[in-house]
C-alpha cells in the first residue's frame, strides 16, 4: 500500500530534480545585451556580457571575480577574442573593429562587463550581416545575447544563441509605429515566456484556485498592478534599484507558495496579487530598459510590450488550467500542492539569496 508520505516524497524528489534542471532566473546569468547604434558610416556597439560567463576565459588569479585591472592587462587578448568571434559585415566587406573602454556594470542585478566597440565603414551603413559567436563553443553554451539595433528612427531586434548566430539587418525606410509596436509585442511575449520567476509566481497564484471567477480576479489584479508600475518606471516617474526589485520578486513567490501550504481559500488572493503585481511591474520595466524605447513611438511601443506580456500570460494560463482543474479532482491533490509549494519556496529563497 503506497502511503501519503511516500507519494509526497516521490513528488518532492521529482519536482526538485525538474526545477534544478530548468534555468532558474528571470534574468539568467547567461543573458548578455548588445546595443548597436548606426550613424552614417559609424557603428557604435555597446556589448554587455555577464561576468560569470567570462570568468573561465579572463580570470587571471582564479578568484572568480574580474577586476578592471585584469581586463586592462588582458586587453590585447580580449580584442583578439572579439575580432575572431564577433563580425559585422557590409556588402563591401568586413568592418574593422576598435575596442574602447571596458568597465564593470550591472544588468538586472547581475554583474556584467561592458565593452565599448566602434566599427567604421567606407560608406553609409544601410545593412549589416552580424555574426555573433562569443562564448558558445568555449565558455558558455547556454549564453544568450539580446540585441537592439537603432538607425535613426529605425529600430530592430534579435536574439543570438548557440543555434542562431547570424542576423541580417536591413534599414527599414518606411519604419513607423506599426513596425515598432509589433517588435515590442514580440518582446513582451518573449519576456513572460522566458521569465521563469514570473511564470512560477503566476502558476503559484492559481495553483489552489478552483473557480474560474477566482482565476479571472487574480489574473486581472496582476495585470492592472504590473501595468501601473511598468508605465511609471519605464517613463522615469519612479526608480528603484533593480537588485532590490529582483530580490523582492523572489520573496513574493516564496510568500504565495507558503500561503498555498496553509490556506485553502483564495477569495482575497486578488488583493495580495495586486500588491505583489506592483513589484513585478517594476521588474518588467527593468527588462524593457535593457533594450530601450524609441522616443518617437514610446507610448505605442510600451503598450505593445505590455500587451505582449498579457498575451503570453493568458496563453500559459489557458494551457495549464485544464490540467490543473483535472488534477484538483484527484484524491492526492492536496499532497501535490504541498509538495509543489515546498519546492517553490526553496527555489524562491535560492533566487533571493542569489540576487540580494
Amino acid at each position: 500500500m503506497i502511503t501519503r508520505a511516500r507519494i509526497a516524497a516521490a513528488i518532492v524528489i521529482s519536482l526538485t530534480l525538474l526545477l534544478f534542471a530548468l534555468p532558474v532566473q528571470a534574468h539568467p546569468l547567461n543573458n548578455g545585451y548588445s546595443q548597436i547604434t548606426i550613424e552614417n558610416r559609424n557603428v557604435d556597439y555597446e556589448l554587455s556580457i555577464p561576468e560569470p560567463s567570462l570568468i573561465g576565459v579572463f580570470d587571471l588569479n582564479k578568484d572568480n571575480v574580474l577586476t578592471v585591472d585584469e581586463l586592462n592587462s588582458e586587453r590585447a587578448a580580449i580584442e583578439d577574442y572579439l575580432h575572431k568571434h564577433l563580425e559585422l559585415e557590409v556588402p563591401a566587406g568586413l568592418l574593422e573593429m576598435q575596442l574602447g573602454d571596458m568597465s564593470k556594470t550591472d544588468k538586472s542585478g547581475i554583474p556584467a562587463i561592458s565593452f565599448q566597440l566602434r566599427f567604421t565603414a567606407k560608406t553609409t551603413v544601410d545593412s549589416l550581416n552580424i555574426r555573433y559567436n562569443l562564448l558558445f563553443d568555449d565558455a558558455d553554451p547556454l549564453h544568450l545575447n539580446f540585441m537592439v539595433i537603432t538607425n535613426g528612427g529605425d529600430v530592430d531586434q534579435t536574439v543570438f544563441d548557440a543555434n542562431n548566430r547570424n542576423y541580417h539587418y536591413q534599414s527599414m525606410v518606411q519604419t513607423g509605429p506599426f513596425h515598432s509596436a509589433f517588435k515590442y509585442l514580440l518582446l513582451g511575449v518573449e519576456h513572460i515566456v522566458t521569465g521563469y520567476d514570473h511564470l512560477v509566481f503566476l502558476l503559484s497564484l492559481i495553483l489552489v484556485a478552483s473557480r474560474l471567477r477566482d482565476i479571472i480576479k487574480i489574473v486581472t489584479a496582476f495585470t492592472i498592478a504590473h501595468s501601473i508600475t511598468l508605465f511609471l518606471a519605464a517613463t522615469g516617474h519612479i526608480s528603484v534599484d533593480s537588485r532590490w526589485i529582483e530580490s523582492g520578486i523572489a520573496l513574493t513567490i516564496a510568500y504565495v507558495a507558503i500561503e498555498n501550504m496553509f490556506v485553502r481559500s483564495v477569495r482575497l488572493r486578488w488583493l495580495v496579487t495586486f500588491l505583489f503585481g506592483l513589484i513585478h511591474g517594476m521588474g518588467f520595466a527593468g527588462a524593457i530598459s535593457e533594450v530601450g524605447l524609441p522616443e518617437e513611438y514610446m507610448v505605442s511601443s510600451l503598450l505593445s510590450f505590455n500587451l505582449g506580456v498579457e498575451a503570453g500570460q493568458l496563453a500559459i494560463v489557458l494551457l495549464v488550467m485544464p490540467y490543473l482543474l483535472k488534477l484538483q479532482r484527484t484524491r492526492h491533490y492536496r499532497t501535490i500542492v504541498l509538495a509543489v509549494s515546498g519546492c517553490v519556496v526553496l527555489l524562491a529563497l535560492y533566487w533571493f539569496i542569489q540576487r540580494i
